[in-house]
């Protein structure tokens, strides 16, 4: 525990910096001017950039020591070139933390470290998570290693954020704290950000703030994952925090270049999970605003800092199963001895969507909705079905609220005030809700596993409620809506009542495990060995819990024996047989 918190003063230091860094090169770059950074801002800047770095990194070597040094140096160079930013952080940072209110953010974070400091991996984490950050910190990666291990071939970019900060060339063990710092970082932030909430005029960002607590108290006992699932609902709320907060109460003059730099985020966002990639519709915003102006500098300057973020995903991709996007055999480029066959791509696609369906059968992967959706329904907890009732309530409530203010616009209101600010149709606030409406509609049709969606599945009905809390005059519509954000309340509040029981149990069965100076490390489980070519490969005798000691392995045998070496050495990597 002691461990995780000074691991994470140092990721905060990290991440501010290369954040600072990026921030700033690419503001000249752009043409743009001033020196001040947020914290926010530079934090979501270094996750994205030092995701980005260890995914380049990979390509040509391992995610080690060398590559850990490098970003070190990078970090401390940009604290130099760009100290006025930094110490103005760190100004404003000291003066927080040494108050009242720094109290309550330590006490906040002293109990994140708690839940992320013990407890049970994530069943995925032992199945690929944990053997996949072991490849990062080995090989960085190898040719064909899908083949291996399907499940290696959904190169979730958050791995490799995990993987630069595991420490293991350090410390001798394979940490995993990021899941963690993204969790205390961003509910410091939110409760930071709340604190200011009765001042708001528009509530959206605040809703947003809400729904992060909510994910911590549903996330906490599996803080100490660095599971993928978690990783992306941790970005995406930043990301659609963070454009709330601009777009409703900063409203700065260059909105359009920091919304363009979170639609870069966004990008980052598809890289840890295929699924939430419907978000980068938040880019059409600064696009069109980009385009309208005819400012091509910044044009370029913002896709090649997305092109920098999404190249080293796809080349991973390619190098690791032959396909550009896993598991799509719809998109079929390339053709390499390396190549995952596409019976085996099929199959999994299918899987992932029987399984989140509540089918669990590869067979019915085809199967209608009014088939599939009395299964999937009668499958989900009552807590969970609430949850989806908040969901379906809020869209009549997003539409009642977009009615109001369609009419408002049209003229119902005095004459003398048509024209005026207020009045314009917020574009960057519509495409907001519009575009994680759709991520909720992507997750429903894909895959809908509750944890797949879950940062969507509580913003956008959080988002609704946001919309009608603010002084207005009675009437048919402010009724209507009353009576739909009472209910979209009542319904929420069974699923975060399960979550704050279970939490304090969870606290109480886990008060004497020994792991208050050190991180619980991944489970050690019981192997048998497969020759694959002349190289041993180990899988788990009683589970598919592989985890992370045993290596090179994979959770299934079956896979192992469909598979052989590309050469002599296992860096050449694998092929099918």
């Amino acid at each position: 525990m002691l461990e995780i918190l000074l691991l994470w003063i140092y990721l905060l230091f990290i991440n501010a910096a290369a954040g600072i860094g990026v921030l700033r090169v690419l503001g000249r770059l752009a043409g743009r001017k001033g020196s001040s950074v947020g914290l926010s801002s530079a934090v979501l800047a270094g996750t994205v950039s030092i995701t980005a770095f260890a995914e380049w990194f990979s390509i040509f070597s391992n995610v080690g020591m060398v590559c850990h040094l490098i970003l070190l140096a990078l970090a401390f160079v940009s604290v130099f070139a760009f100290r006025d930013s930094f110490l103005e952080l760190l100004r404003k940072g000291r003066k927080i933390a040494f108050s009242w209110e720094g109290v309550l953010y330590l006490i906040f974070v002293v109990m994140t470290a708690y839940f992320a400091s013990r407890g049970l991996q994530h069943t995925d984490t032992g199945i690929y998570h944990a053997q996949a950050i072991r490849w990062y910190e080995e090989y960085g990666l190898v040719k064909g290693l899908g083949n291996l291990q399907q499940h290696f071939a959904y190169n979730s970019a958050y791995l490799a954020y995990a993987a630069i900060f595991s420490m293991k060339w350090l410390l001798g063990q394979s940490l995993h704290v990021t899941t963690g710092f993204f969790q205390a970082f961003l509910c410091v932030w939110a409760l930071y950000g709340l604190k200011n909430a009765l001042r708001h005029k528009n509530h959206t960002a605040d809703a947003c703030r809400i729904a992060i607590l909510i994910y911590a108290l549903v996330n906490a006992e599996g803080t100490m994952s660095p599971a993928t699932d978690y990783g992306t609902m941790w970005l995406v709320l930043f990301v659609v925090t963070r454009w709330a907060a601009l777009c409703c109460e900063e409203k700065p003059e260059d909105l359009t270049d920091r919304t363009a730099l979170l639609s870069v985020a966004a990008v980052c966002v598809a890289t840890y999970k295929l699924s939430a990639g419907l978000l980068l519709l938040l880019a059409l915003y600064p696009a069109a605003l980009l385009i309208r102006k005819r400012e091509i500098k910044k044009i370029l300057v913002y896709i090649g800092a997305g092109v920098l973020v999404l190249v080293p995903f796809l080349w991973r991709n390619v190098l690791i199963s032959g396909w550009l996007l896993y598991p799509f055999p719809a998109i079929d480029l390339f053709s390499v001895d390396w190549k995952i066959p596409v019976q085996h791509v099929q199959h999994d696609s299918d899987q992932i969507k029987v399984w989140g369906k509540c089918v669990f059968d590869v067979a019915q992967a085809d199967m209608p909705l009014k088939q599939w959706l009395p299964l999937w329904w009668d499958a989900k907890d009552r807590y969970e079905q609430m949850l989806i009732y908040a969901v379906a309530l809020a869209v009549p409530l997003e539409a009642l609220a977009a009615f109001k203010g369609l009419r408002e616009i049209a003229g119902r209101r005095k004459p003398e005030q048509r024209g005026t600010p207020g009045q314009k149709i917020a574009w960057e606030q519509i495409l907001l809700h519009v575009s994680v409406f759709a991520c909720i509609c992507g997750w429903f049709f894909l895959a809908p596993f509750i944890r797949y969606g879950l940062a969507f599945l509580l913003i956008f009905p959080l988002m609704a409620l946001g919309l009608w809390i603010r002084p207005e005059k009675m009437g048919p519509v402010r009724i209507a809506g009353g009576f739909l954000c009472a209910a979209v309340f009542f319904s929420l509040s069974d699923y975060w009542d399960y979550y704050v029981l279970s939490d304090l149990v969870w606290i109480k069965h886990h008060l004497t495990d020994p792991s208050y100076l050190i991180q619980q490390d991944y489970d050690r489980v019981e192997t048998g060995e497969i020759a694959v070519g002349n190289l041993t490969v180990y899988y788990p005798l009683n589970s598919d819990n592989i985890s992370y000691h045993a290596f090179p392995a994979t959770a299934y045998e079956m896979m192992a024996e469909r598979t052989t070496m590309r050469g002599d050495d296992i860096s050449d990597g694998f092929m099918p047989k």
